[in-house]
């Protein structure tokens, strides 16, 4: 039931059941989120990000190399096709109008840096739209990104490649696989405090390989469904906000190693999870520098 959940999230960008528990806090200590990264802020809307410079309309197939910069306005479905590069520059805005997605068949590489991000956010306001899609023989890298209104989903090869990036508001699971590879560092999935919208800050299942390290993963109802993935590394974490930190299944096996890392509500024990050398307050070294 929930792969098939699973699925449904990947293609909809929807949650995978239904959370009653209230919000839940931070836990004890200083706050994950403010070690030198930028603020993921709270549980409301966030407050969009102006463009600037002249506004581009894209839409349709992308099937040239190209360069995004200033503002880009996504008013239908995009799809970079294989073989083709799509380089964003520091500083640019995407605005994408729901109900419309990325297809990344070749590659996004997203090229923000500390003093000027990278925005993909909704065209309006309070609305969500679908995940940014990785399939088979698609890449996506991104340093210094931050999205909201919608997530990422990995299947088969594809691959997404993230540092210093922040991630949250999505509308259901923000970062889904059911194949590929994730390699996320120095990033953040979530917010510094209350509840995020998103209900499963990473959902994985099938043959994933998955790096989460230096990372916040917090305020959602999971931080992860565990439910693929051999060998995973989760070290130098902080987990925080959420109300199940770490979902397994017997029936799906996985291992992963959750070492030196900081969970507010203590450490997994789940079946082939692995967690020595626990840390009792945040690892400074989290999140985006």
């Amino acid at each position: 039931m929930k792969l098939a959940c699973a699925l449904l999230a990947t293609m909809l960008g929807m949650g995978c059941g239904i959370d009653t528990a209230a919000p839940g806090a931070p836990g004890a200590g200083s706050d994950p989120g403010a070690g030198g990264g930028s603020n993921p802020g709270t549980g409301s809307d966030p407050i969009p990000v102006p463009g600037s410079g002249p506004v581009t309309e894209v839409s349709g197939p992308i099937t040239a190399n190209t360069t995004w910069m200033d503002t880009i306005h996504i008013t239908g479905d995009v799809v970079i096709n294989a073989g083709v590069t799509v380089t964003v520059a520091p500083g640019t805005v995407v605005n994408v109008t729901s109900p419309f997605g990325i297809t990344v068949s070749g590659t996004l590489a997203i090229q923000g840096t500390k003093a000027s991000k990278v925005t993909f956010q909704p065209a309006d306001v309070g609305t969500f739209w679908p995940h940014i899609m990785v399939p088979s023989g698609g890449a996506l890298t991104a340093s210094y990104l931050v999205q909201t209104g919608s997530g990422l989903s990995t299947s088969n090869s594809g691959k997404i490649t993230l540092v210093d990036t922040q991630l949250s508001h999505a509308g259901g699971d923000l970062l889904t696989m059911s194949g590929g590879t994730l390699d996320m560092s120095y990033s953040g999935i979530g917010l510094a405090s209350g509840r995020d919208t998103t209900h499963c800050n990473m959902h994985v299942s099938g043959g994933v390989h998955l790096k989460v390290t230096h990372s916040n993963i917090s305020a959602a109802a999971y931080g992860v469904m565990f439910y693929g993935g051999v060998n995973a590394d989760f070290t130098y974490d902080n987990w925080f906000g959420n109300t199940t930190d770490v979902d397994t299944e017997v029936a799906y096996p996985v291992t992963g190693d959750f070492s030196y890392s900081y969970f507010a509500k203590g450490a997994p024990t789940n079946p082939g999870i692995t967690a020595t050398n626990m840390v009792t307050s945040p690892v400074a070294d989290a999140g985006p520098r």
